[in-house]
């Protein structure tokens, strides 16, 4: 018996139904920092950070270096936001010209320093045997050596400046990352996507470049955040101990040690260079905190 051609079958508005459209990426971009919003400070302020290292020594409303006698030690105002030092010098434009120090150093530090040693841990971690030897003796080696006489050395023989203090800096962010990737390439080796991999004939390179380091990228980027964080505070801590700028070069810690002198007398001095360092060191913080919250499943919500 033939079976009647049926035709297509009329819906109401009620029971249909379709998927619901992607919204567009700025807004799924945007969505996680706006669950997080100390994260959305935290960027704001790196953002800020590497806004006023590029620009900043240009929009100085005020030569930074410039001596002038008959400024000594004027308070805040519309002229001076932060005031001026011993010698008259704008403390606002010595603030800003300082960020691009702060910036070198910590880019510096990242670059020659944490990325490299990200790579030696990730390596160390995933192949082990005399390649983990060989790079986790060579990082105890170093650290059993004190590190202040090590940059009085570097530094005397370098001369001046911060090419001695960003060598020493750089070579500790080497064996620090270096750990720090190590504990987590080491645990993920054993996890079963790794074995899944393997089983598809693919070789130890491609799981790990495809596999294994999307998953570590979180603690990359964290890490990174954090390096910058410690360089910023290693650069002013340095600069404030004479190990770092010479006199008269603006940056945030040597200001920071000019002003210390006069600071009883005259807060603004340490005040305003305290608060600069506090808050781009909280920036990134904040920001590699967040960073940690979402790009790993695990975390995700957390915050």
């Amino acid at each position: 018996m033939a079976v009647a051609e049926r035709g297509p079958i009329a819906m109401s508005e009620a029971d249909r139904w379709e998927l619901p459209r992607n919204k567009p990426w700025i807004v799924r971009m945007a969505r996680p920092w706006l669950r997080n919003p100390l994260g959305l400070v935290g960027l704001a302020i790196v953002i800020t950070f590497f806004a006023l290292g590029i620009i900043g020594p240009y929009i100085t409303p005020q030569d930074p270096r410039a001596l002038d006698a008959h400024s000594r030690f004027f308070g805040p105002s519309m002229d001076h936001p932060f005031g001026t030092t011993k010698f008259g010098q704008d403390i606002f434009s010595r603030m800003l010209y300082g960020a691009r120090v702060s910036m070198v150093f910590g880019l510096a530090a990242m670059v020659v320093g944490f990325l490299p040693g990200a790579t030696l841990g990730i390596m160390s971690g995933y192949f082990g045997r005399w390649i983990d030897y060989a790079i986790q003796r060579s990082g105890e080696a170093w650290t059993a050596f004190p590190q202040l006489p090590i940059l009085l050395t570097v530094s005397a023989a370098v001369g001046p400046g911060l090419k001695g203090p960003v060598i020493v800096i750089a070579i500790g962010a080497i064996f620090g990352g270096s750990r720090l990737l190590r504990a987590v390439a080491l645990i993920e080796r054993h996890k079963e996507y790794v074995l899944a991999a393997r089983s598809t004939g693919a070789s130890e390179a491609r799981v790990l470049i495809f596999h294994v380091l999307p998953n570590i990228m979180p603690f990359i980027l964290v890490g990174m955040s954090s390096v910058f964080a410690v360089a910023i505070l290693a650069e002013a801590a340095l600069s404030f101990l004479g190990l770092g700028l010479e006199q008269g070069t603006p940056g945030w810690g040597i200001d920071l040690a000019v002003g210390l002198k006069d600071g009883t007398e005259h807060p603004y001095l340490v005040i305003f260079p305290g608060i600069v360092i506090s808050v781009m060191v909280l920036g990134f913080n904040l920001l590699g905190d967040t960073l940690r919250d979402i790009l790993d499943p695990r975390l995700r919500g957390s915050t």
